[in-house]
């Protein structure tokens, strides 16, 4: 974590501030396709870092299309968006961020601004302005922008399991841009949810990412609650073959 706070001061952050805002400025309209494999190799760094100096593993069956989509996984962890990013191309992710890290963030700020990430407070009385970001970012996604990603159970899990899906955004996000829907399911990260434990928790650790879809959304938005219901067991459904050691098959 230390290796890794230096390398978002002094070179991510270096390179955001004095190179890619700039460019940003200067090419406003090819920010996004700048942004794409920047974004995929800020996600892939700390991954490297943590396999060459904590001795964690991971292992990914299954794979996202090219296709422009919708992208959900289920929340264990910090390390769960750095990995949708790792397997995720072709497109930059859009995933809603709680409004608070837009800045201060060392490296991580200044991309969740340029990226225009969907910013959300998650309180009863800012509902309607972080439905709103949502939309806008999911006709982003609608015009062929970007992707969407979610974590639908909107909190971490404390014991590794697949809470049950706030499906408000999700609904949102599929009713206005119906893609193709890639679920992603981690396990072996439950136990790193915070900052604090990744300095005291990570080494060691074996993680698991299987990728099951994609799966087509249903026209009828009415019909999407039960839709996100029917990924929701998957999920579930791919957990516990992960955990019981059943191979992967992907079945759509």
């Amino acid at each position: 974590m230390l290796v890794y706070l230096a390398y978002l001061i002094l070179f991510m952050g270096f390179v955001q501030r004095f190179i890619l805002i700039p460019l940003a400025w200067l090419f406003p309209v090819q920010t996004t396709r700048f942004l794409v494999p920047w974004s995929r190799f800020s996600a892939a760094a700390p991954l490297v870092l943590l396999r060459i100096i904590a001795g964690v593993r991971i292992s990914i069956e299954g794979a996202i299309g090219p296709e422009n989509r919708v992208v959900i996984m289920n929340h264990q962890s910090v390390l769960d968006a750095l990995i949708a990013y790792r397997v995720s191309t072709g497109y930059l992710m859009l995933i809603p961020t709680r409004s608070r890290y837009a800045w201060g963030l060392p490296g991580v700020s200044p991309f969740i601004r340029m990226a225009g990430f969907p910013l959300i407070a998650q309180t009863r009385q800012s509902l309607r302005s972080d439905l709103a970001a949502i939309a806008a970012a999911a006709d982003r996604c609608k015009r062929g922008e970007a992707s969407f990603f979610i974590f639908p159970e909107g909190h971490r899990s404390k014991d590794g399991s697949i809470l049950p899906f706030m499906i408000r955004g999700l609904s949102l996000v599929l009713g206005r841009a119906p893609l193709p829907v890639y679920c992603i399911v981690g396990d072996g990260m439950w136990h790193m949810r915070t900052v604090a434990d990744m300095f005291t928790k990570a080494a060691g650790t074996r993680i698991r990412i299987r990728i099951i879809g994609p799966f087509q959304p249903p026209m009828e938005e009415s019909e999407i609650p039960d839709f996100a219901a029917s990924l929701r067991n998957r999920m579930i459904e791919t957990l516990e073959d992960m955990r019981a050691g059943r191979p992967f098959h992907n079945v759509v």
